[in-house]
């Protein structure tokens, strides 16, 4: 970051305040709106906005403002998508000053009721690397016709340091998800080495107690209590399975199901049979796959909770440009219904956010066939 660029003390002490932001636990957007701010008070900008891009980089996400006040906002409408000067600005991850807007090629004009703009600086709000998570843009200079090459080299410096800000903010989040996968992982290894040990101590000893008892209503009431005990125990097994992680993004699809599918048949003694498609991993998508795993835990689980099932079959293929999941179950089966529970809206939603569907076809008495399709490239 060129520090020796900045000359004026309090511009100076002003951004490494904003550097040091990354120290505060404020929301994402509260730390933007105080870089937006204090960028825009020192080169007296009326004006200024931080767009943080989609992960196309071609569209913003994110559109935070200053000087424009709710009614103002409310007039304005949608937010910017990216075209005209800020499109270029984006695509070019480059600084762009302009003097009079109007007269700008780039320039698409504003929506109804927007405020009027004429002088603009904008700059990329980068890392080190050279990443862009996005632009600052601040427009209108109270005191002054146009910013200054001084003021550029100011903002610059922001837009590094609401880069580091996101980056850091991002790699918090990531540490956050990484810390609950390792702290449920723990609960289930707890759950099966320790709850799942001490309550199979119990049932032994309540077994013998039932062999060395005579009394009807004595035997009567541990019997109750073991089947208990034994529902008990296929409720923390299901449990287990639930809340255990995905495999890690470096593990192919393919072992994946796989454990899954031992899981059902191992930890909750339901045999499960798997055919997969050979060629699986080389023609599904690592967003396609993640949710395929997901979609696969969800149906076993609702078999192993709800459908009293002795066998259960699983195929995974690729037809045409499809990710296809066929599971189907022995079990009680149940009254389709349009809209069904939480877990099969869950399911659906989930295949056609991918651009499939998710099938359900049941009866009472008949066992449950569920075929989930997806895009296999999304």
């Amino acid at each position: 970051m060129a520090f020796h660029r900045i000359n004026d003390p309090t511009r100076l002490h002003a951004l490494i305040d904003a550097i040091l932001l990354i120290e505060t636990d404020d929301s994402l957007n509260e730390l933007l709106a105080r870089i937006v701010e204090t960028a825009a008070q020192l080169v007296g900008a009326r004006y200024g906005a931080l767009g943080v891009l989609t992960s196309d980089g071609e569209s913003l996400a994110r559109f935070i403002t200053y000087g424009i006040d709710e009614e103002m906002r409310r007039l304005i409408g949608e937010s910017p998508r990216g075209h005209g000067v800020l499109g270029e600005t984006i695509r070019a991850a480059a600084p762009l000053r302009i003097d009079d807007l109007d007269a700008h090629e780039g320039a698409s004009g504003f929506p109804a009721n927007h405020p009027p703009m004429r002088a603009f600086l904008g700059v990329p709000v980068r890392v080190a690397s050279g990443h862009v998570y996005g632009n600052l843009y601040l427009t209108e200079p109270i005191n002054a016709a146009t910013f200054t090459q001084e003021d550029q080299d100011l903002v610059e410096a922001f837009g590094r340091a609401a880069g580091i800000v996101i980056d850091q903010t991002l790699l918090r989040s990531h540490m956050r998800e990484l810390t609950l996968s390792e702290e449920r992982a723990r609960m289930a290894r707890d759950l099966h080495d320790t709850v799942i040990q001490r309550l199979f101590g119990v049932g032994l000893s309540m077994q013998m107690t039932l062999a060395a008892t005579q009394d009807e209503m004595v035997r009567e009431r541990i019997n109750k209590s073991l089947d208990e005990l034994d529902e008990t125990i296929h409720e923390i097994r299901t449990t287990i399975f639930e809340i255990d992680q995905d495999r890690p993004e470096g593990h192919s699809l393919e072992s994946r199901v796989r454990t899954l599918v031992g899981e059902v048949n191992g930890r909750l003694g339901v045999p499960a049979k798997l055919v997969v498609s050979p060629e699986l991993d080389r023609s599904v998508g690592v967003h396609c796959a993640q949710h395929a795993v997901q979609a696969l835990r969800e149906i076993l689980s609702n078999i192993v909770r709800h459908s009293s099932a002795t066998e259960i079959s699983v195929e995974v293929g690729i037809e045409s440009k499809w990710l296809v999941l066929s599971v189907r179950d022995n079990g009680v089966g149940f009254a389709a219904t349009a809209g069904g529970g939480r877990g099969l809206r869950n399911l659906r939603s989930r295949a056609q956010d991918l651009g499939g569907e998710c099938i359900i076809d049941s009866a009472i008495g008949r066992g449950t066939l569920v075929r989930w399709t997806a895009n296999r490239m999304d």
